[in-house]
C-alpha cells in the first residue's frame, strides 16, 4: 500500500466541535467513523490509540482513524476543538489507515510553530457553526494548512537530524532552561555551568533546537501563561510571578507580540 504525503491529501470536515474547561470525557473510549482531531487549547489529556499513547496539550495535535478506539482521560481541565473529517487523495480515493499516511501522524504530532497553530485555532473556531459554501472551504483549507505545517515541520527536523549529530551537552542545556524557566533565568550563568560562552552556548542550541536559548524560555512562559489564563482567576501580576516575569506588564506586553492578541482577549475567549 503506497503513503500518500500527508500535506497534500485533501481533508473534508464534516463537524468541529469546541468544549471548554472540561474535566473528564463523557465517553472515556470511542470509536468513529471518520478521522479525529482533537486540538488542545489548554490544559493536558492522556489518550491511547492502539499502540500509540502519551499525554497532549497545547501545540500537539492528537490524531485517531476511522473505526479505531480512541482512549483519554482528562489530567488537567481541557479546552479543546474536535474535528471530525474524512480524506481524500487525488483523484477522490478515500483515506482510511494510518499506513496510508506520510509522515506518520496517528497519535500525537507536536508542532514547533505554536503562534500558527493558535491563529489557525482561532479562525476554526469562527467558521465551527457556519454552514455557507465560503466557511466549509474555510474549515477544509484550515485543516489542511495545519497538517501542511506538520509535514514541512516533519521533514524539516528529519533533515536537520541528518545534518547534525546529537548534542547530549545540549539536551542538558535544555533541562536546565526548563527546570529555571518559572523564575529569572541567568543566560550568563548556564552558559557559563556548561563550560561555554555565551555565544557558543546560543550557537549550539540554536544549532540543536532550531531556536534560541531566550526563545525557548520565552516559549515555555507562554505556554506556562496560556495555561493559567485559561484555568485560573489569578491576576495578570500574579501569572507573571509564576512565569519568570517581574510584572503583569512586562508579560502583556510579550504575550500580545508573541500571541497577536492580550491577555485579556484569550482568557476572555477561554470562559466562553
Amino acid at each position: 500500500m503506497k503513503p500518500y504525503p500527508i500535506g497534500e491529501l485533501s481533508p473534508y470536515v464534516h463537524i468541529i466541535v469546541r468544549w471548554c474547561s472540561k474535566e473528564q470525557f463523557v465517553y472515556d473510549r470511542e470509536p468513529n467513523e471518520t478521522w479525529t482531531l482533537f486540538i488542545p487549547e489548554s490544559g493536558e489529556f492522556r489518550y491511547e490509540i492502539g499502540s500509540h499513547r502519551g499525554t497532549a496539550t497545547f501545540g500537539d495535535l492528537v490524531l485517531c482513524p476511522p473505526g479505531v478506539l480512541m482512549e483519554r482521560e482528562v489530567i488537567h481541565p481541557l479546552t479543546f476543538l474536535a474535528v471530525y473529517f474524512d480524506w481524500y487523495a487525488e483523484g477522490g480515493r478515500k483515506i482510511e489507515s494510518e499506513h496510508e499516511l506520510t509522515p506518520h501522524a496517528v497519535g500525537k504530532c507536536a508542532l514547533q510553530d505554536t503562534q500558527r497553530l493558535f491563529s489557525s485555532n482561532e479562525y476554526l473556531k469562527k467558521v465551527i457553526k457556519q454552514k455557507d459554501p465560503a466557511s466549509v472551504y474555510r474549515r477544509n483549507f484550515l485543516l489542511q494548512d495545519l497538517w501542511q505545517l506538520y509535514a514541512w515541520e516533519t521533514r524539516s527536523a528529519a533533515q536537520d537530524k541528518i545534518r547534525q549529530p546529537i548534542d547530549t551537552l545540549m539536551r542538558q542545556a535544555e533541562s536546565l532552561l526548563r527546570e529555571s524557566s518559572a523564575s529569572p533565568v541567568n543566560m550568563k550563568s548556564i552558559s557559563g555551568e556548561l563550560g561555554l560562552s555565551a555565544v557558543q552556548f546560543t550557537r549550539r542550541f540554536k544549532a540543536a533546537y532550531g531556536v534560541t536559548p531566550s526563545d525557548y524560555v520565552t516559549s515555555l512562559r507562554l505556554s506556562r501563561a496560556r495555561t493559567l489564563l485559561a484555568e485560573t482567576k489569578l491576576t495578570l501580576e500574579q501569572i507573571a510571578l509564576q512565569c519568570g516575569y517581574e510584572n503583569g506588564l512586562y508579560l502583556s506586553r510579550i504575550f500580545s507580540r508573541k500571541m497577536n492578541v492580550s491577555p485579556s482577549q484569550y482568557r476572555k475567549a477561554h470562559f466562553v
